[in-house]
């Protein structure tokens, strides 16, 4: 099983997340709905990577036990 990406790139993408997160947090009623829906789907690209990266990961891990 191949990673499509790897350790540093996960932990990148989670914290440019983080950092998205907060700016939303932050500033939730200076955004426009367009903004938000583009920071939504964002999220949404970088999350993705990386839960299939943890998912990939965790079935090696089990496999070596």
């Amino acid at each position: 099983m191949s990673h499509e990406i790897t350790l540093e790139q996960a932990h990148e993408r989670a914290y440019q997340v983080e950092i998205i997160a907060r700016l939303m947090e932050s500033y939730p009623h200076q955004m426009a709905d367009c903004d938000i829906e583009a920071l939504s789907a964002l999220i949404a690209r970088l999350t993705g990577n990386v839960v299939t990266w943890l998912g990939e990961e965790m079935a090696q891990r089990e496999g070596k036990k």
